[in-house]
């Protein structure tokens, strides 16, 4: 099968398939390669690493780097501008990223173009804290 930009691997459509699996959910190269190493399939970091950048160029997976020195994450989007119009929340503790819908947030954009000319970037927008599994647990 190609891919928008050309011509895509076995490797890259198993990776594909393996993100597409589990929706919503973010992955680390690291889970991604301890995925594959359990298999009769493994894939180099390397090219994982090389096969994650080429998926995120074409949009079809979104990248997540949250921290400086912190691992990034990636995550399968099924519409290009699906992460632009929610905040993440990302927790300290189990580093869970959730997906955040919130009226009052979407509020404070609006009001910062309106009145002070600034376009507030949800997507690259981060609150860090603890979720409710970890706060409760």
């Amino acid at each position: 099968m190609a891919s928008r930009t050309g011509y895509r691997t076995r490797q890259q459509e198993e990776l594909l398939r393996y993100l597409k699996a589990a929706p919503g959910r973010h992955h680390t190269a690291a889970e991604i390669h301890a995925h594959f190493a359990a298999t009769e399939q493994p894939i180099g970091t390397a090219t994982i690493y090389r096969r994650l950048e080429r998926l995120t160029e074409e949009g079809i997976i979104r990248k997540y780097v949250l921290e400086t020195g912190e691992c990034a994450c990636y995550e399968y989007i099924e519409q290009a501008d699906q992460c632009t119009a929610h905040f993440h929340c990302k927790c300290e503790r189990c580093g869970r990223l959730i997906h955040l819908d919130c009226d009052e947030l979407r509020e404070i954009r609006t009001h910062l173009l309106e009145h002070h000319g600034f376009a507030w970037n949800a997507g690259k927008t981060v609150f860090y804290g603890l979720c409710d599994r970890c706060r409760n647990g």
